[in-house]
């Protein structure tokens, strides 16, 4: 085989035709009718916008074997390629777009308006296509046992191009490995499936995740609570059923939202702090004394499983919906919106609970109610919460200009009328009976 290796060495582009007995297709018996194939099947447009604009990728050669010459003919020898047929047939029609199929021409005249012409290409050539095949195992075959080229892995091309995609999800790993909360090898295998989880907003709010910086991933719940949760997730993400890469995004919700109710775990945040880090050094005290950075704005309406679980149970299909619907939905930009699905979900509540038209919910939700309900401490926080949620919804449902958008307050309200709430769905639930 390495007899048969002849040189490396530079070859016009016009001397090297594509081969048709290739296999990435049936054999052809021209060469247009390769092209059209490989422009149709093998996305040579693409391959040949990234020459135009990069060239040829200096770091892969073609492997060339020599067209067999007739008897006295003359001249400079030809050959076929054995490896690079893609990239031929881009620079050939790069070179002239006529050759292209009809639909492509113009897609390639215009490609070719705007590239410095390859003439020459760097290629090693052979004496004849069996001593290349060697070589083409080695490409195309996978990496066989360690022979072959071996592809890099998710973890590996993150490490490599320095991508922001991964790297927040590569820095959970890291601290749940740092942490002892995962072995070495229960982590291969499974960035991209944190890098799924992650990438959903509900998810990140609930385990209090900051993935704003990539280069220094953050936390803005306490440790101790914090660690609660990606205990429980990287738990669930080695045994694969609760947490797999199948998942979508409805279930991803689901799961977060069980996250949010594990014993330990409040609606506490904090100030970011760097995942890599316990205490920031002093450097990254002193530049925070001086930019102190502000808490991640709220993003939904903090779901409450005890919440969901009683409406299911009462079977009230609207307030069902309404509740999915108010906690689901991201309050910036769509702060106004939810304001009014909250004032329908108090007043729809209520509403079964027994409260005429007449009156409003926080009439109906009286001082005197609460103590009915058993809620001790300050009804007054929770009289003016339920104000504000009727003022908010009536406003930005009737005014022609004035609307709420203050996303954090309304979250507040929502979940500090949590018991009332409940106590509500109990009366509800008695009612309906």
């Amino acid at each position: 085989m390495v007899a048969a290796f002849k040189n490396i060495d530079t070859v016009p582009v016009g001397r090297i035709f594509l081969l048709l007995d290739n296999p990435r297709h049936e054999p052809f018996d021209s060469e247009a009718k390769a092209i059209e194939h490989l422009c149709e099947k093998e996305d040579i447009y693409p391959l040949a916008r990234d020459i135009a604009k990069n060239g040829l990728n200096p770091l892969e050669r073609l492997a060339l074997f020599p067209v067999e010459k007739r008897k006295g003919s003359k001249g400079d020898a030809s050959y076929h390629v054995a490896e690079g047929n893609r990239r031929i047939c881009a620079v050939k029609l790069l070179h002239d777009p006529e050759l292209a199929p009809a639909k492509l021409r113009k897609s390639f005249e215009k490609l070719a308006e705007t590239w410095t012409p390859i003439i020459n290409v760097p290629a090693a050539i052979f004496s004849d296509i069996d001593s290349v095949r060697l070589w083409l195992e080695r490409v195309h075959n996978g990496p066989q046992g360690g022979i072959g080229r071996k592809q890099w892995n998710s973890e590996q091309k993150t490490r490599f191009d320095g991508g922001n995609k991964n790297k927040a999800a590569q820095a959970l790993l890291d601290y749940a490995v740092s942490e002892k909360m995962l072995s070495p090898d229960d982590r291969k295998g499974k960035l991209t499936t944190v890098q799924r989880f992650i990438s959903n907003d509900v998810f990140r709010e609930i385990m209090g995740f900051d993935q704003s910086n990539p280069d220094d991933a953050s936390r803005t719940r306490p440790k101790a609570e914090f660690d609660i949760i990606v205990r429980r997730f990287v738990r669930d993400l080695v045994a694969g059923e609760e947490v797999n890469s199948r998942m979508n995004k409805d279930p991803i919700i689901k799961y977060a939202r069980g996250l949010g109710t594990l014993s330990g775990v409040t609606p506490t945040r904090i100030e970011a702090e760097s995942l890599t880090t316990d205490s920031p050094s002093e450097s990254a005290k002193k530049t925070r004394r001086k930019t102190p950075k502000k808490p991640e704005k709220t993003k939904h309406v903090l779901y409450q499983d005890e919440i969901f679980l009683a409406l299911k149970n009462y079977g009230n299909g609207k307030l069902q919906s309404l509740y999915h619907s108010i906690t689901s939905i991201e309050l910036d930009p769509h702060t106004p919106i939810v304001a009014v699905g909250v004032w329908s979900f108090f007043e729809t509540l209520t509403a079964c609970a027994g409260r005429n038209k007449e009156t409003s919910i926080d009439s109906y939700l009286s001082k005197n109610k609460m103590t009915a309900y058993g809620i001790a401490g300050d009804t007054l926080t929770l009289t003016n919460a339920l104000q504000r949620i009727r003022e908010y919804g009536n406003t930005t449902k009737h005014h022609p200009v004035s609307a709420t958008f203050n996303g954090d307050q309304l979250n507040n309200d929502v979940t500090s009328l949590k018991n009332v709430i409940l106590k509500c769905i109990e009366e509800a639930e008695t009612k309906s009976k």
